[in-house]
């Protein structure tokens, strides 16, 4: 139903103001207890005094400026702790006990450290800042490692890794943090005004109202901070929704042509790598000739995808050298690593040249047979489908060096050979090196060299 929540949100307060009535008149007591008409009278009331617009802008300017200190701080610290476990165990016991003290015990503290004016914002950012801060950092963990290994290889510049990798994957865990931490700090300013006594604010109109015994001016005070919080919060969520609508594709990378650029034979000279549970290579050599294609066979475990991100940058050896690698790298993931906030044809562009269209790929998606795919998503698509994709991907970056892990997977025998032989052709035409990880018994692409791990 189109306007389900606004009819829910009306009815909720219908209800509200319908038991408050009841309660009103079973009490039988304005002064104590006002009925919804003398709530709505004094509340009438507070908008023609001049001073309730001093107080509402002073506690909403304290509580925007905790809230802007808290994310400031916050985007650094929390992507920080969710990209290293180091930091991430280096700043939980700030954290942790940020979140678990007493608001009352920080202001009583801050009353004795402070000036008046400074208290009510510093317990808005102490508030808020640990939320915003964990959920950055949940929403940096959340961040599937391939993404971050495409726009590495693919040598995406770092507005690409921001728009098109960081931001959507944080888009949801920044709202909920933001929104949640924004409520808490909200209530933290004017339980701080109530206690430091600054200048003005709604937590000084309540406090004089406590003060006085004016219950009906203390209820109507209270009204007016929840409706304030209320239309502050669901700006803050428009905000956010307009950030993300607003969110555009820009495809491509600033690079120069390099159709005419003499290719480099590429050498690992005794290397070594090592991890952990295993060693992969020991004193290991292996030339890749220029513009040639080398496969790379072997069973599971013996190294290939090892090497693979060797030559692409992605890891480096213990020992030795590695020399040729050119400045364009492509990379066929043995997972397709397709951003799945982006259509078959942004996944495509994304890793392309600034001057490429979609148009100018338009024989080479046909001849992968996935030109009717580009408006959908990937989990629109099948396996085989999103192979294809991520091979034109690769191709789209027109690399000087073209890695191929396990390209074929996921493809009947007969589609498998069309793309091979598309490898093939496409090598020929651009003097591209290519490197092609397979299994021991796979031999679908024609190769020039082969290496036996």
């Amino acid at each position: 139903m189109k306007y389900q929540k606004h009819i829910a949100w009306l009815l909720s307060g219908a209800t509200a103001l319908i038991l408050w009535q009841i309660a009103a008149a079973w009490i039988d007591y304005p002064q104590l207890f006002p009925s919804v008409a003398g709530l709505i009278t004094t509340v009438v009331e507070l908008f023609l005094q001049s001073s309730f617009y001093q107080a509402v802008t002073t506690t909403v300017i304290r509580g925007c400026l905790g809230f802007l200190l808290a994310c400031i701080f916050a985007l650094p610290i929390g992507f920080l702790c969710g990209k290293n476990r180091f930091w991430y165990h280096y700043f939980n016991p700030l954290l942790s006990a940020l979140r678990s003290t007493p608001i009352i015990a920080f202001i009583l503290l801050l009353i004795l450290w402070l000036p008046t004016e400074l208290i009510a914002p510093t317990i808005s950012f102490i508030t808020m800042f640990p939320i915003i801060c964990e959920n950055i950092s949940k929403g940096v963990q959340s961040i599937d490692p391939a993404y971050e290994q495409l726009v590495f290889v693919f040598r995406c510049s770092a507005m690409t890794k921001v728009r098109h990798i960081y931001w959507p994957a944080l888009h949801s865990y920044v709202e909920s943090g933001t929104i949640t931490a924004f409520g808490f700090g909200w209530k933290a300013v004017i339980m701080g005004e109530v206690l430091a006594h600054p200048f003005a604010g709604v937590g000084i109109e309540m406090k004089q109202a406590q003060t006085f015994i004016n219950v009906p001016s203390l209820i109507a005070w209270t009204v007016v901070a929840i409706a304030i919080s209320f239309l502050l919060t669901e700006l803050l969520r428009l905000l956010l929704h307009q950030g993300e609508r607003r969110h555009r594709f820009r495809h491509g990378q600033a690079r120069h042509k390099n159709k005419h650029s003499i290719s480099t034979d590429i050498e690992a000279l005794h290397i070594s790598k090592k991890f952990p549970e295993h060693i992969v290579f020991e004193d290991f050599s292996v030339k890749f000739p220029a513009a040639s294609r080398t496969l790379v066979r072997g069973v599971s475990g013996k190294g290939k995808t090892t090497l693979l991100n060797l030559l692409s940058g992605l890891t480096t050896p213990n020992q030795g050298t590695i020399t040729g690698i050119p400045q364009q790298i492509g990379y066929v993931f043995q997972s397709p690593a397709l951003l799945p906030w982006l259509t078959a044809n942004e996944n495509i562009l994304l890793v392309a040249g600034k001057e490429t269209h979609i148009g100018d790929l338009t024989g080479l998606m046909k001849d992968l047979e996935i030109e009717n795919l580009g408006d959908r998503h990937p989990h629109e698509l099948s396996g085989g489908e999103c192979q294809r994709i991520a091979i034109a991907r690769a191709l789209a970056a027109e690399p000087q060096l073209l890695l191929l892990d396990e390209p074929f997977s996921g493809l009947d025998k007969e589609l498998a050979n069309k793309v091979a032989r598309l490898i093939s052709t496409w090598q020929q035409q651009h003097d591209t090196t290519i490197v092609c990880a397979m299994h021991e018994n796979s031999v679908l692409l024609s190769h020039d060299k082969e290496v036996i791990l």
